[in-house]
């Protein structure tokens, strides 16, 4: 058994305690404090209070991958509400927290100028209303297999669009 002594702990007896409080009327109580140690800092209350935000930067790297995107959460699959990430050539994820995206959500992308190129995967089987309208910076898109519904104005006044790949699969395009 390790000595706590040798982990920088001072273990205080209560025959200690006593002897160092003996002028004084406070009660004791035996205890061991290690302040170089991960559990001694976790006895303070400020490290009791952070414990809930460590244990939320333990899951950031599934939050990491939903970043650029807000989305929403229904029957454990996800709708992509928002985009806020740099633009360029964008790939929409096929799963956010190992929930699949089942689709884009009405304006999810509309009014967005520096996004240049969209591929939308496999999971996803519809596009919401107006999704991408009036992106003008958006040239290209990739539409993968299983989308079988596109809403209305889904690319309406996309300015800069000359090429859109829309799959075999697709049974209503909304005006």
């Amino acid at each position: 058994m390790k000595d706590i002594r040798s982990a920088g702990c001072r273990h205080e007896s209560a025959v200690e305690n006593m002897e160092r409080k003996i002028m004084k009327t406070e009660t004791f109580i035996a205890r061991t404090t290690c302040p170089n140690t991960v559990v001694g800092r976790l006895r303070t209350p400020c490290a009791a209070r952070m414990l809930p935000l460590l244990l939320l930067l333990l899951a950031l790297p599934a939050a990491v991958q939903a970043q650029d995107y807000t989305y929403t959460t229904n029957n454990n699959t996800i709708t992509i509400t928002g985009y806020a990430g740099s633009g360029g050539a964008v790939t929409i994820p096929g799963t956010i927290n190992n929930l699949p995206v089942t689709s884009i959500g009405d304006g999810a992308f509309a009014f967005n100028t520096i996004i240049t190129s969209a591929t939308i995967p496999d999971s996803v089987t519809s596009i919401g209303e107006g999704a991408f309208e009036y992106s003008s910076g958006l040239a290209s898109v990739t539409i993968d297999a299983n989308v079988t519904s596109i809403g209305n104005k889904a690319f309406y006044d996309c300015t800069g669009l000359t090429s859109i790949t829309i799959p075999n699969n697709v049974t209503s395009i909304a005006d």
